[in-house]
């Protein structure tokens, strides 16, 4: 089995290319959806809130405001999240063992450490003001968040020259598609 690694920036459209990975029946897996369920858990929440005493109730939004302007505070939830991470990570891996390929979404995956796990890497990237303004049509985000986040993340150069494949995501449905088919041939051939 090959796992490939998809990371980019911030709003770069990793998510976008999994889902579409799992459209064409490719088992996938993603670290934010995967923190996502683990915050559902109140023994989870107790300790981040335990973790984080500058949290008064446990909301997602707050946690976010809070490690992006924080950095003590963000290594603390990170390095409690992470071993998480890893851990799903794994089994989707011992689960989808007989898969030729698999894809997982990290958008830290260079950032965190979490290379080792993986075959190959994807960076998806597109421009500057593209990702603006996907991140800006989000509920709930804002410049100053977005700005955070590109100060905390490694540029979309390095994830870029880091990467063994890239995905162009500012273009159309058909040339996204050309990539993806692309990229799928090219792992075939490495198996």
């Amino acid at each position: 089995m090959i796992c490939v690694g998809i990371t980019g920036s911030y709003a770069s459209g990793k998510t976008f290319v999994l889902n579409y990975l799992a459209d064409l029946g490719f088992m996938t897996f993603s670290a934010d959806e995967y923190i996502k369920d683990i915050y559902k858990k109140a023994a989870i929440q107790n300790i981040i809130l335990n973790l984080l005493p500058d949290l008064k109730i446990f909301d997602k939004r707050k946690i976010a405001e809070l490690i992006y302007a924080n950095d003590s505070s963000r290594r603390k939830l990170q390095n409690f999240i992470h071993p998480f991470v890893v851990e799903g990570l794994s089994l989707f891996k011992r689960q989808n063992n007989d898969s030729e390929i698999t894809f997982a979404e990290i958008p830290l995956l260079f950032e965190a450490k979490f290379d080792k796990y993986f075959d190959f890497y994807v960076t998806t990237f597109c421009s500057e003001e593209s990702r603006l303004k996907r991140a800006m049509s989000r509920e709930g985000f804002n410049l100053t968040t977005y700005n955070k986040i590109a100060q905390i993340q490694l540029s979309q150069q390095i994830k870029i020259a880091r990467a063994d494949f890239v995905i162009n995501t500012d273009v159309n449905i058909v040339d996204l598609d050309k990539q993806i088919t692309q990229l799928i041939q090219k792992l075939k051939c490495r198996n």
